[in-house]
């Protein structure tokens, strides 16, 4: 008996170390069996390719960690995610290019300090979950709106983890947010980090 198909999403967050996937299935009838499920991936779109064990914490878990893959394939992975629930059976799959889902998490760690005249430098970390920032470098983006403003500016991008604007008003709060990017462009940029917030008061 088929089950209800399952919702999966990959991401490479922690490129090039994994590609981390998860799923979500619709409400079942009510059992009190729960849902197990057996996650693979193999390399090409050919049913007979082989194929390896997408890494559960355990069986219950949906989601998955796939580490031994190759950058730069011209060929996409397949992911197959098979639900096991009361006799019924279900596989979805999932065909993706690592970098083509890069997407790192927001930059942390965002503060924001007053400079001599009318300046605000902006300083944030690379997300701790981007393995490698020295030899795969990010690329950022910083957006910011005086309180009261209705949208945000941008600037960027930089590769740089610092930033300074010149030319802000006395007794403005500012909101700063930035986000990352690969520095080469693959995937998606970042979420946008968390607001960091600051009063201008008049150098004495």
């Amino acid at each position: 008996m088929a089950g209800p198909s399952l919702q999966v999403r990959c991401r490479a967050f922690r490129y090039p170390v994994a590609v981390d996937c998860s799923w979500t299935q619709p409400p079942a009838p009510s059992s009190s069996r729960p849902t197990s499920f057996v996650a693979t991936y193999r390399l090409g779109v050919a049913a007979q390719g082989e194929s390896q064990p997408c890494l559960q914490p355990t069986p219950g878990t949906p989601s998955c960690a796939i580490s031994d893959f190759q950058m730069f394939s011209m060929v996409p992975y397949v992911l197959n995610v098979t639900a096991v629930q009361s006799g019924s059976v279900s596989s979805t799959l999932l065909p993706f290019v690592p970098e083509r889902i890069i997407k790192s998490d927001p930059p942390e760690a965002v503060r924001l300090s007053p400079v001599s005249g009318k300046q605000l430098r902006v300083q944030w970390e690379p997300p701790q979950t981007w393995p490698f920032p020295k030899v795969f470098t990010l690329k950022y983006w910083i957006r910011y709106k005086r309180h009261g403003s209705a949208h945000f500016r941008q600037v960027g991008p930089t590769e740089d983890t610092t930033f300074t604007f010149r030319a802000v008003r006395p007794q403005g709060r500012y909101c700063v947010q930035v986000c990352a990017q690969d520095l080469l462009g693959y995937g998606d940029p970042s979420d946008w980090s968390p607001p960091a917030t600051l009063l201008i008061t008049p150098s004495k």
